[in-house]
């Protein structure tokens, strides 16, 4: 009789034993799965109060725009070497450490790259094609917003940065 009842609590501790580490595998490979990265509609909204009905056309808005971007970034990771993007890694966390923000982060990306002209003219292509899709999600996404959470969007960058080219040859001058 103690055996059989030793034998029982061994099976009941090897099952409760496995049950919980198939869990902790799990999670750990929806971790993987998950991006930190905010998708492309929710970067511009992050900040905005929406009403349900406006996530349901946001999420759609993302749908629509999804296979756009998973292609866009596979194209830009096509560009890089596996040590470029470790170094691009490492030169993003530095800069977060150090505090910089905007211009000063790219800056020391950029520098951290080491990139050839064939690629720097491939990443300044991919550049406009991103900026280009970026309006386009913008305008979609104006359709859904009021006025005010229009307003919170970000401006269009090509039509600020010809101005600022166009002063800086003047000034020049």
């Amino acid at each position: 009789m103690r055996l059989f009842r030793n034998l029982i609590c061994l099976t009941l501790i090897t099952v409760i034993a496995s049950s919980a580490v198939a869990d902790e595998k799990k999670k750990k490979g929806d971790r993987r799965k998950k991006s930190n990265t905010p998708s492309a509609t929710q970067r511009f909204v992050k900040d905005l109060e929406l009403t349900a009905d406006q996530k349901e056309k946001i999420a759609a808005i993302e749908k629509q725009f999804a296979e756009k971007l998973k292609e866009l970034a596979a194209k830009r990771k096509s560009i890089l070497t596996d040590e470029q993007r470790a170094a691009q890694r490492d030169a993003l966390k530095a800069a977060k450490d150090a505090g910089k923000t905007g211009a000063d982060s790219r800056k020391v990306v950029t520098e951290a790259l080491k990139l050839t002209d064939e690629q720097n003219t491939a990443m300044k292509a991919h550049a406009k094609v991103q900026q280009g899709l970026n309006g386009e999600i913008i305008a979609a996404l104006k359709k859904v917003l009021t006025a005010e959470q229009q307003e919170k969007l970000p401006k269009a960058r090509g039509a600020a940065n010809r101005k600022r080219k166009g002063k800086k040859k003047k000034d020049a001058a």
